[in-house]
């Protein structure tokens, strides 16, 4: 800067000299030194009006200006450059940052100190129902839980905060609040509705398992101490005492065999149709019908209409104890003299095992947690039957195994029918003796 104002005292004098001389020459030297100061200005206000408009028309290459101008104009066209680029890298890294953001399961909100949004991403909308418009209103305003206001007030953040959803009530989320830039916060919001349940089921599936078998424990417990007391028992007794501990006994045997196969269907790694061995599910039906109908004791009528060509990729034993836990369901709960029917049949591209019954039905209410471990329609009806309240959970997690479905149709007073619905890469044909998988038959 020092040298353009030295080159420009350099101008000015040689202006002023060259124009004194001619004065001189003209016998006016004092008019030819105003004149070269006057020229001087007229020549530096041409260039700064230059300067200006190069100026305005934004980062151009700096023209050839002279002087001081030109020294302003390459210093302000450098800092103009340096300039963009730091914006270009830091727009860049803001597009990254939301775009990352948007990506997170989670939602986030930027507020400031005051409680005022500054940012929020896409799952925030959906999670919390912000809105584009909501960005600069407080945040309290738009979540208006009395623990979550009572959380950002009291500033302390080291443990996170659970409430309901402000748009979804049966939905709970778990916010967690850090420091964020100058003076602000960023709350990340996560929906742990599913991980909420799962402890709920938790907790209820060892209350219903100390549950369970802490009655026929009981129960047990009883007789061995009556019988220990009872030293003149004699043989016809000590006979009914064994047979009344004997129900009990198995019960609690039928709950531990239920439990431990819910355990491996549950921690196991699923077959696949590749891998699977193919399941003559006729002959799995034949010995399904045989304990049918010892179970029933002819008190129900049966009707099996099974396709002996139709056979299925899968574990057999899997297999077997998801229908026999089908068909003993409709025999516990159809009254003497009601209709079973079992069907194995093939439908479009799928197969299809179907248990029909003729009893009570199931109320709407029942449905969405019919397959919920320990949960019973008919609490005492299930116990004194055999029953461990285990059956269709395990159904599910056979059939899910399986990629297969369970589809039930009830209406109260009219029946029940149960059908689990297999794809068509589980479904195999026996044609000549040999297993045809069903897209092959038509070649």
């Amino acid at each position: 800067m020092s040298q353009s104002l030295s080159s420009e005292l350099v101008r000015l004098v040689i202006d002023v000299v060259i124009f004194w001389f001619l004065g001189l020459l003209l016998g006016y030297p004092l008019w030819g030194v105003i004149f070269g100061f006057v020229v001087f200005i007229a020549m530096f206000a041409r260039r700064y009006h230059k300067f200006e408009k190069w100026i305005n028309q934004g980062l151009s290459e700096p023209e050839d200006l002279g002087g001081i101008f030109e020294d302003l104009s390459f210093r302000i066209y450098r800092f103009r450059s340096q300039n963009k680029k730091r914006k270009k890298k830091l727009t860049e890294l803001l597009r990254r940052w939301q775009d990352s953001s948007s990506a997170l399961p989670d939602a986030a909100v930027v507020i400031d100190g005051r409680g005022i949004i500054d940012w929020f991403n896409v799952t925030a909308s959906s999670m919390l129902g912000l809105k584009p418009s909501d960005q600069g209103r407080h945040i309290s305003n738009l979540i208006r839980n009395p623990r979550f206001i009572h959380y950002l007030a009291k500033n302390d953040f080291t443990e996170h905060l659970e409430i309901a959803s402000p748009i979804d009530i049966t939905k709970i989320l778990s916010i967690r609040v850090t420091p964020y830039g100058a003076g602000q916060r960023l709350l990340l919001v996560s929906d742990v509705t599913h991980i909420q349940r799962l402890m709920t089921m938790r907790r209820d599936f060892i209350a219903n398992v100390s549950h369970e078998l802490r009655t026929p424990l009981t129960v047990i417990l009883g007789y061995l101490e009556t019988l220990s007391e009872d030293e003149e028992a004699d043989a016809d007794a000590l006979r009914n005492y064994m047979d009344k501990v004997e129900a009990p006994a198995n019960r609690m045997k039928s709950l531990v065999e239920d439990l431990l196969l819910l355990s491996k269907l549950d921690t196991g790694a699923p077959s696949t149709p590749a891998t699977s061995s193919v399941i003559n599910v006729a002959a799995i039906i034949k010995n399904i019908e045989t304990e049918a109908k010892q179970l029933s004791k002819d008190k129900h009528q049966f009707v099996f209409d099974v396709d002996h060509d139709l056979q299925l990729k899968g574990v057999e034993k899997e297999i077997y104890s998801a229908f026999i836990n089908l068909v003993t369901n409709a025999i516990r709960y159809t009254p003497e003299g009601g209709e079973i029917k079992v069907s194995w049949q093939v439908q479009g591209d799928q197969a299809n095992f179907c248990v029909k019954d003729t009893g009570a039905g199931i109320a709407p209410e029942h449905m969405p947690r019919l397959t919920e471990r320990f949960y019973r329609i008919d609490i005492g009806r299930s116990r004194s039957s055999g029953g461990t309240g285990l059956g269709l959970a395990i159904v599910k997690q056979v059939l899910r195994r399986h990629d297969a479905e369970l589809n039930i149709d009830s209406e109260y007073g009219k029946g029940s029918e149960f059908c689990c619905t297999f794809p068509q890469a589980r479904v195999v044909f026996n044609k000549n003796g040999q297993a045809v998988e069903k897209n092959q038959i038509a070649s």
